[in-house]
């Protein structure tokens, strides 16, 4: 069976939101190691709780330190 998943990480309002990405892309990086096929983030211009405002700039950040995994938008927001 092959496992992936998607996110709308949601975060606590008075959280740092420098805090929040590095969690979030920890659990991207524990998902390749873990085995995962696939991984899919949303993304949120204008919600406080879900700090990712560009799922491409995100899953390019978090591109180079995966071996195996294949990443992917959740969704592309019109500007």
């Amino acid at each position: 069976m092959k496992l992936g998943f998607f996110t709308m990480p949601i975060h606590p309002l008075d959280k740092d939101w420098r805090q929040s990405l590095a969690e979030d892309r920890e659990a991207f990086l524990l998902a390749d190691q873990l085995g995962f096929t696939e991984a899919y983030v949303g993304e949120h211009v204008t919600d406080k709780a879900e700090n990712i405002t560009s799922c491409v700039t995100f899953l390019a950040w978090i591109a180079a330190a995966t071996k195996q995994i294949k990443l992917g938008t959740g969704t592309v927001n019109m500007p």
